[in-house]
């Protein structure tokens, strides 16, 4: 599926709303660096709630309406034709599994969606609960939208750095994704102990990220904040306030010994917090030996 050079396919979950402009102009950033397929998907609710009542054949005229619905709002936003780079898709199922599905059988290498803020609207997209859900089981990266896509495309990204954990494919997503935008690496890590900043495991860490991404011949720049007893994520997102990146990336899983599918305290509130796009990478499986005795990024 995902590879760190190469976005070939790239599935954008829809609704029959204005709001599927959102997913699609940003899948079309990456459609302009990497050639990448884009497979517009709306999913039909199964009808789990009128059970017995609608049958096959109403079913399938259902499904034909919505795609009729989706070529029509598709061919308005390109202003006639649909490009060949973009394909339509109407599923049936229940909306996380169903993505899931279709991610898989079709061996995409990035989902793109928009998700409904904190504050539960009815008849969003994406609900916060199915983020989570959507990220914790996805294989392949997810990006996530609350408000709106990146305007200008993608000019600088902002990747937070934990020292107690392994970072190698978080880095490796940021070096490919930096060096097709031609975007700039912001790496932070979050100091909550009172010690000198240079002798601190922080910025040792962030130090040799940005020896290994300098060599990349990619612009970066380092940053410690200190949280001053506040949670990491409270920190991250305030200097984001200021920075305004075009991106954050983070990793979806809280590494544990059993490496459950479930997102940890720090990415969730980024997820739902964040005013721009959050890139979600999916973390290598790793033993516990190699996070704590590991000294690679």
């Amino acid at each position: 599926m995902s590879s760190y050079n190469l976005v070939k396919t790239i599935l954008v979950p829809v609704p029959l709303s204005p709001d599927f402009s959102v997913p699609l102009q940003q899948a079309l950033y990456f459609h302009e660096v990497y050639g990448s397929e884009i497979i517009l998907m709306n999913v039909v609710d199964d009808f789990v709630l009128f059970p017995g009542i609608v049958n096959h054949k109403k079913r399938k005229r259902h499904n034909r309406k919505a795609k009729v619905k989706l070529e029509e709002m598709i061919k308005g936003y390109f202003k006639g034709n649909i490009p060949e780079h973009v394909v339509l898709r109407v599923e049936t199922g229940k909306l996380i599994s169903t993505i899931l599905k279709i991610a898989g059988q079709l061996k995409c290498d990035l989902i793109i969606i928009k998700k409904a803020e904190r504050i539960r609207k009815r008849f969003h997209l994406l609900k916060a609960e199915n983020a989570d859900k959507l990220i914790a089981e996805a294989v392949c990266p997810v990006l996530t939208i609350i408000d709106k896509p990146t305007e200008d495309g993608i000019r600088n990204i902002l990747m937070p750095v934990d020292i107690f954990k392994k970072t190698s494919n978080k880095v490796a997503w940021s070096i490919s994704l930096a060096k097709k935008f031609k975007a700039t690496l912001h790496v932070i890590s979050v100091l909550n102990i009172d010690i000198d900043v240079k002798d601190s495991l922080a910025y040792n860490k962030c130090k040799r990220i940005e020896a290994t991404i300098k060599k990349k011949g990619i612009e970066v720049n380092t940053v410690i904040l200190n949280a001053a007893g506040k949670p990491p994520e409270e920190a991250v997102l305030n200097f984001m306030a200021d920075l305004m990146p075009d991106m954050i990336m983070i990793m979806t899983h809280q590494e544990s010994i059993l490496f459950d599918n479930y997102l940890g305290s720090f990415a969730r509130e980024i997820i739902h917090r964040s005013p721009v796009p959050v890139f979600s990478v999916v973390p290598c499986k790793e033993t516990v030996l190699d996070r704590f005795m590991s000294r690679t990024v």
